[in-house]
Formats: C-alpha cells, sequence, structure tokens
C-alpha cells in the first residue's frame, strides 16, 4: 500500500508554528526565530517530510535547474554536456540535458518545458526551425545562452566560426592537395552551421576556380548510412590513378567516413585525402593522417556556462547580446 505523503501542514503542527513560517524556513532557515527552526527541523526529521522542490520553485519564481538542449549527446556535444554539468554541479545546480535530435517540435517542446519549471537558465544548441519563437523567448527570459550555431535570436551565442573554418580548410586543401573530385559531407541541410560550412567553402572553391562539375555535396543528417551510400556513389565518379578528397564537417561524420572506407572501401585507405573538423585525440584514434579543424568543446561548454552564470548572479541586469568566438587549431 502507497504510503501517505506528508504534508507541510501536519510540519507546522508538530512543531507548532504556521505554514508560512515552515515555508520561510524551507526557503532561508536564518529568517526563523531559532526555537522556531529548532522545533521545524525536529518535524521535519521526525515526520519524514520532503519539500515538494517544484512547488517551491514555482512560488519563488526560479529554481536551481539549468537547462542543457543539444541535437545530440556523441561527439562534440558529449563533450559539451559533460563540461557544462561539472560546472554547475560545482555551483550547486541540477543540469537537465535534452536531445532534440535537431527536430524543431522536439526543442521546442524541450524549451517550453524548462521555462514551465522555472529552470534558472538554458543552454542552447539550436535546430534552425525555431527562429521566431526563440526571438519571442529571449525578450523576456535574460538566462538563455545560446552555442555552436549562429542563429540570432537576442542572446549571447558561444561557437566557433564554422565559416572561418571552413574557408581556412578548404583553401590549404586546394593547394595543397590537388584533386580531381571532392565530396563535401555535411550534417543537417536546414541547420546553421551547415550554411555556414557552405558559405566558407565556397569562397574557397571560388578563389580556386574549381569547377563546380568536380564538387559532390551531400547532407548526410549526420546519419552513418547516409554517409556509406554518398562514399559508394562517389567511388563511381573516381577514374583510375586519380586521388579524390572527401571534407567532412562534423567529428561524427569524420568517424563514420573513416569506418566505411575501413570496412566497406578498404582500396581507398592510401588513395584518398580526407579532411574535416575533428575533436582533439580523433587522428590518433581513428588512425588517420589528415587535414583537420580541432574543434574545442570543452572550451565552449565552459565559456557559454561561465557566461550563463554570471547573467544568474546579475539578475535583472540588461546588456547587449554578445558573440563569443572559441579559437580552434588547425592540424594540416
Amino acid at each position: 500500500m502507497k504510503e501517505k505523503k506528508v504534508t507541510i501542514r501536519e510540519v507546522a503542527a508538530m512543531a507548532g508554528v504556521s505554514i508560512s513560517s515552515v515555508s520561510r524556513y524551507l526557503a532561508d532557515p536564518k529568517s526563523i526565530q531559532p526555537l522556531a527552526a529548532y522545533n521545524i527541523k525536529n518535524a521535519i526529521r521526525e515526520l519524514k517530510y520532503e519539500p515538494n522542490s517544484f512547488a517551491q520553485n514555482l512560488k519563488r519564481g526560479k529554481s536551481n535547474i539549468i537547462g542543457l538542449v543539444v541535437p545530440h549527446m556523441e561527439f562534440f556535444f558529449g563533450r559539451v554536456c559533460s563540461g557544462v554539468s561539472d560546472y554547475f554541479f560545482e555551483r550547486k545546480y541540477v543540469t537537465f540535458i535534452c536531445q532534440s535530435d535537431n527536430d524543431g517540435e522536439k526543442e521546442k517542446f524541450y524549451i517550453q518545458e524548462l521555462l514551465n519549471k522555472k529552470a534558472a537558465g538554458i543552454i542552447l544548441a539550436p535546430s534552425g526551425q525555431n527562429t521566431m519563437y526563440l526571438q519571442s523567448v529571449a525578450r523576456d527570459y535574460k538566462n538563455m545562452v545560446m552555442i555552436d550555431r549562429l542563429e540570432e535570436v537576442g542572446c549571447d551565442i558561444v561557437l566557433e566560426n564554422h565559416r572561418e573554418n571552413a574557408y581556412q580548410l578548404l583553401s590549404w586543401l586546394l593547394k595543397n592537395k590537388p584533386c580531381s573530385q571532392i565530396l563535401m559531407l555535411f550534417g543537417w541541410i536546414d541547420s546553421f552551421n551547415t550554411r555556414m560550412c557552405q558559405e566558407g567553402s565556397a569562397q574557397a572553391f571560388k578563389e580556386a576556380g574549381k569547377p563546380e562539375e568536380q564538387i559532390c555535396r551531400v547532407f548526410t543528417a549526420r546519419k552513418i548510412d547516409t554517409v556509406a551510400d554518398a562514399l559508394k556513389q562517389f567511388s563511381l565518379r573516381i577514374r583510375e590513378g586519380e586521388r579524390p578528397a572527401i571534407v567532412a564537417f562534423g567529428s561524427d561524420i569524420m568517424e563514420y567516413v573513416v569506418m566505411v572506407i575501413h570496412q566497406q572501401l578498404p582500396d581507398w585507405i592510401d588513395k584518398v585525402d580526407v579532411a574535416g573538423f575533428a575533436v582533439a585525440g580523433t587522428a590518433d584514434k581513428l588512425g588517420i593522417r589528415g587535414s583537420l579543424v580541432i574543434k574545442n568543446p570543452e572550451a565552449v561548454g565552459i565559456t557559454a556556462a561561465e557566461l550563463l552564470h554570471r547573467k544568474l548572479q546579475e539578475e535583472g541586469k540588461e546588456s547587449e547580446p554578445k558573440i563569443y568566438d572559441i579559437k580552434v587549431s588547425y592540424q594540416f
């Protein structure tokens, strides 16, 4: 039989104080007279009373919850989540990690639920599908920081400059690794990251005079099956003696490329140039020698966490939204 939950009214009755006194004690024990506080503490222990934190949050209008909404929790974002969670744990906050799968509806649902639960702050890697909704949220909810995506909604953004990184990578590759065919593997077709990578690579192609017919672009939605199919189709375009190049715009896509080559296209291992975005240790982990932009997810996560924590400490202080550009390293 389910045990009946003890109420705040019962605690007040046993302690011989008012319900409002118990509420004040739960919010700040020092706000109550020492003897009353002593009696309330004993009543809570004897009755095994558990405060309804959600109800308390609603009453106070805030909580110790930090919401972190990301497309997935692997590779780059796995390290971001770890950094943010550890940072706020040390400051007595609970981090709720929500995986949106880059689905606009899921993303919107998670954001709204976090707002309903009076989350103290939210860190978000947006899908690019809810710009107007996020703009309306940011007008009233100031404790939000965006990461990894350049979507202007009216809050601080922490990211690595994907446009510049793509441009630098492709410029170097086209000058130092001449290839007659190049496969470009992007993530989600509608993401801001994809758009930025496309803009940077397009500038590099234009400056190098690379013919459009030598470029193959595929939007993988970060799925290994799509990557595998793209590589197989691309292999049909390669003539004997040609050395193609494959550029993966994502640390997960990079790993998929190497896995597929080793498992399904082993003849390519020494006959193709692999380049793209990766995280520290990827090259050693996969045993590849490629042209890489080494991303820094730990710096992205910690910087975003520090910005959000500062907002929480300066509650109500208005400031102009800023873009914080995290530096990457190049392994060419």
